[in-house]
C-alpha cells in the first residue's frame, strides 16, 4: 500500500521541516504546494525532495487566505496521484496511527482492510506554557500541554482512498461527500496552533480571509483579538502527556473551541456534549456516513 500527503502551506518555516519529516517517518509521501511563501519555507523544503517530498508545486498568492483555492489545488495534485490512500493536512499538524509502534501507513492498511474508504481524525491543540517561545525549538517533543478539540464528530475526515469517489471541498477541507465509510478508530492529530503569544498575534490579528468564506462560516472560531494572546495557565480542560511521543491521549473533557474562546462560552456538560455533537454532525452532513468496525466485524 502506498499513502501521500498532500499540504498547502504558506510562510511555515517554523513548521515545514518538522511536517516533512513526521510525514515521511509515518511512511507517507508527500506533495507540497506552497502558496507564493516569503520567507524560507521553500529553501527549508528542498532538500527533502527525493527523500520522501515528491516536488513542490506553486500556488499563487490572491492577497488573502484562500481555503477554496487550496481545496481546488490539492484536488489537482490528488489526481496526478497514483497512491492508494491521500490524506489533507496543513502546515502546523502532525497526524499519527492510534497504536504505539505502528505507523500511519500501518493505520491507513488496516482500515482498508476492514472495508473503510476514509478515516475521521480527533483533533489534540498543544500549547505551551504563557511565556514560552517554542519556535525554532523541539517543539514536537518538549510541548506535552494539550487540550481535546470536538465540537461534533465526526469532523475531520482527513484520509480517503484515492479510488472513492469522495470529495473535501465542500466543508472547508474537514469533512467528505460523496459516500464515507468512516473506520470505526479515530486516529490523534496533533496540531501546534500557536507557539508563543507573539506566533499567535503574527498569525490571527492581521490575517485576512476570503470574504466569501467568512460569509460561509468556514473560518469561525480563529477570529482572534489583542487580549486573547496570551497563552492559557492551568486550566481543567487542559491535559499533559507524560512524554511528546506518547500517544495515550485524554478524551473525556472535549472543548468545543479554541482556547481565545473560551472565557466567551457558557458552561459545557461534558456528558452530554459527545452525543449532541454526533446528533449535529449527522444533520449537518449533506449524505449519511456509515461506521466500519475494526477486525472486520458487520457495519452497523
Amino acid at each position: 500500500m502506498r499513502a501521500a500527503a498532500i499540504i498547502c502551506i504558506r510562510n511555515e518555516e517554523v513548521h515545514v521541516e518538522r511536517l516533512i519529516r513526521d510525514l515521511v517517518t509515518e511512511g507517507l509521501d508527500v506533495v507540497l504546494l506552497d502558496n507564493d511563501s516569503t520567507d524560507a519555507t521553500v529553501e527549508l523544503a528542498e532538500p527533502f525532495l527525493g527523500r520522501g517530498l515528491l516536488r513542490i508545486e506553486r500556488i499563487p498568492w490572491l492577497g488573502c487566505l484562500s481555503t477554496e483555492q487550496a481545496l481546488e489545488a490539492t484536488r489537482r495534485a490528488i489526481e496526478g496521484l497514483d497512491h492508494d490512500w491521500v490524506l489533507h493536512l496543513g502546515a502546523d499538524e502532525s497526524p499519527a496511527s492510534p497504536d504505539e509502534g505502528k505507523t500511519l501507513l500501518d493505520g491507513f492498511a488496516e482500515a482498508d482492510a476492514a472495508g473503510a474508504n476514509c478515516i475521521n481524525f480527533d483533533e489534540f491543540v498543544f500549547i505551551p506554557r504563557a511565556g514560552e517561545d517554542m519556535r525554532g525549538r523541539d517543539y514536537r517533543r518538549l510541548v506535552t500541554r494539550y487540550y481535546f478539540l470536538d465540537p461534533y464528530s465526526p469532523r475531520l475526515m482527513r484520509a480517503w482512498r484515492r479510488d472513492a469517489g469522495l470529495d473535501n471541498r465542500r466543508y472547508a477541507g474537514h469533512q467528505l461527500t460523496g459516500g464515507a465509510r468512516i473506520y470505526e478508530r479515530s486516529f490523534p492529530l496533533r496540531h501546534y496552533v500557536v507557539l508563543s503569544a507573539d506566533h499567535a498575534r503574527r498569525k490571527y490579528l492581521d490575517r485576512v480571509v476570503a470574504q466569501d468564506e467568512a460569509d460561509r462560516g468556514w473560518h469561525a472560531g480563529r477570529e482572534m483579538e489583542s487580549e486573547d494572546l496570551e497563552l492559557p495557565g492551568d486550566d481543567p480542560r487542559i491535559r499533559m502527556l507524560p512524554d511528546g511521543s506518547s500517544k495515550a491521549f485524554d478524551r473525556s473533557m472535549p472543548c468545543r473551541s479554541h482556547y481565545w474562546n473560551w472565557a466567551k462560552e457558557r458552561p459545557v456538560r461534558y456528558d452530554r456534549l459527545s452525543a449532541r455533537a454526533r446528533r449535529w454532525a449527522r444533520r449537518r452532513l449533506i449524505t449519511r456516513y456509515e461506521i466500519v468496525p475494526a477486525r472486520g466485524e458487520a457495519p452497523h
